[in-house]
């Protein structure tokens, strides 16, 4: 199975370690096997978890006003992570 590269402001779910069934959002890649993690709530943006990319399954869904917003370098709050973490899980929902 070809491991899919998640990409800045992309939906993803732990499946290892103790955080398994976590979703978060991509905030960083740091290089072709760990990124930067946030949920805005146990993980802020402030101190984000560093995961393998071995250990996510990555979703389809991104957030592309919060993928240019980081990759312009702007400053995202923890507020509007939650926010487009809520929106991309419920809409991940309601494909399966």
């Amino acid at each position: 199975m070809p491991l899919v590269k998640p990409q800045v402001g992309q939906l993803v779910m732990s499946t290892a370690g103790r955080d398994t069934g976590c979703n978060y959002i991509v905030l960083r890649c740091l290089d072709d096997r760990y990124v930067l993690v946030v949920d805005g709530d146990k993980r802020v943006v402030a101190k984000p978890k560093k995961k393998n990319v071995q250990h996510l399954q990555v979703s389809e869904h991104t957030d592309r006003d919060l993928q240019a917003r980081l990759l312009s370098g702007e400053e995202v709050s923890d507020d509007q992570v939650r926010e487009v973490l809520e929106r991309l899980t419920t809409s991940s929902k309601e494909v399966d």
